[in-house]
């Protein structure tokens, strides 16, 4: 990389994100499809955004800490990659649903029976044109998604297969999304997972069934002042207008729909309808009990291990101090303090997020060590080798002690060869 390439990419993403503040959003542009197969569909976990937010022209949520964006690589490479904006801190099933009306076309539909249970809107935003054309079993996806990313592409998965039954009996068939109705499944390739709570984390961000409505006040309140702040609403969008909270305005100078207000907010943390339970134990284990593994889609988790044994213990290096917030949530799971007893001493490896067990495969679903090459088999979770001394991060090529450029484009580029 040489000196204009090193000063050109901070430049150039100064420039994206002032026209954003300014209301002159610029638009990614993609290649055409040049290898066929399947098209890349990449998930960014919680608190995460898609290429079209203000923040991603800065920083992309899958990029290597060199300013490789890992889509714009792929792409480059002849293999079409987009990243979708999916709700930060909303449910799988929210997320699926947005996803699926990005896929399509049209305006998201949450469900009437799911809508009603968590107390928001039935609608949310609508989506003028396709993310791309002829999403279907001619042209099939991979669902690639990082942390709580992978938790959002198994519910979208399940609901392509089978849709909700709940919902069906809710809703007449003329005013139902087709999502869930089902029997769209052709349209999933893969599914792939990078360091996903599948059966949940002890970290303390999550929401439990037993938490106490005052510990949700400190999110709320974080939370409120990101919805309510110009200057971050417009470069990071949370994403929560069908729980009344407004999204931020379009134009420079001009008004918003609404306001994050602090019992919204709590309200919103109070329904469970978010990552932060789906990410818990007790809400992993709600979302496994309703999967289930899909006989024609090709499963694939890869794993991440940061911390170290230490006198029975698992704590993290010092080097793992450049991300402070893994840190912290890495030593406090590794010790087994917090709020959610680990199941067992082994729980306490982890990734500063994820502890290990939780990331290789959902409990109980069938599951075999990937082979060491060539094309994996549909219908089973191929898990591949736990990569050691990396955070969580270091998947979506965010680990700040480790993130050479060409290593992260090789584990996608054979990810790519496994799931064609």
């Amino acid at each position: 990389m040489n000196f204009l390439t090193i000063i050109g990419k901070p430049v150039v993403a100064f420039v994206q994100v002032v026209l954003v503040l300014i209301g002159l959003q610029p638009v990614k542009q993609h290649r055409a499809m040049l290898a066929g197969g399947p098209v890349n569909i990449m998930l960014p976990g919680l608190l995460g955004y898609g290429e079209d937010v203000g923040a991603s022209f800065a920083a992309p949520y899958f990029a290597t800490l060199s300013g490789t964006d890992i889509a714009d690589e792929l792409e480059a490479l002849g293999y079409e990659s987009y990243v979708p904006s999916i709700g930060p801190l909303s449910s799988a099933w929210d997320r699926a649903c947005e996803l699926y009306a990005q896929l399509t076309g049209g305006r998201v539909d949450y469900g009437e029976a799911h809508s009603a249970l968590f107390g928001h809107e039935r609608y949310g935003r609508g989506y003028a044109e396709p993310l791309f054309e002829g999403w279907g079993s001619r042209r099939p996806v991979n669902l690639i998604g990082h942390s709580f990313g992978g938790t959002t592409a198994r519910v979208f998965a399940m609901l392509c297969d089978e849709g909700s039954a709940a919902e069906r009996e809710a809703t007449p068939a003329e005013d139902r999304s087709p999502l869930f109705d089902g029997g769209l499944l052709g349209g999933v390739n893969a599914v792939v997972t990078l360091a996903t709570p599948h059966n949940g984390t002890t970290a303390d961000i999550c929401v439990t069934d037993e938490s106490a409505e005052t510990d949700y006040l400190w999110m709320a309140g974080v939370f409120s002042l990101m919805g309510n702040s110009v200057l971050i609403s417009r470069i990071y969008d949370l994403q929560l207008d069908h729980f009344h909270m407004g999204a931020p305005p379009r134009t420079f100078g001009q008004g918003r729909d609404g306001w994050y207000s602090l019992s919204d907010a709590l309200r919103f943390l109070g329904s469970r309808d978010h990552a932060l339970y789906d990410l818990s134990m007790d809400g992993a284990a709600k979302i496994n009990e309703a999967d289930q593994i899909r006989p024609g889609v090709r499963y694939l988790s890869y794993s991440a291990s940061l911390t170290g044994e230490a006198a029975g213990y698992q704590v993290p290096p010092a080097s793992a101090l450049l991300n402070p917030f893994l840190w912290f949530y890495g030593g406090q799971m590794g010790l087994g303090l917090g709020k959610t007893s680990p199941p067992g001493p082994e729980w306490r490896e982890n990734d500063g997020a994820v502890p290990l067990p939780s990331a290789l495969h959902p409990e109980g679903q069938p599951h075999r060590e990937a082979p060491a090459r060539g094309a994996v088999p549909p219908g089973i979770w191929n898990v591949m080798p736990t990569v050691y001394g990396v955070d969580h991060a270091y998947l979506a090529g965010g680990d700040p002690s480790r993130h050479d450029t060409q290593e992260i484009l090789g584990i996608y580029l054979d990810m790519l060869e496994r799931i064609r």
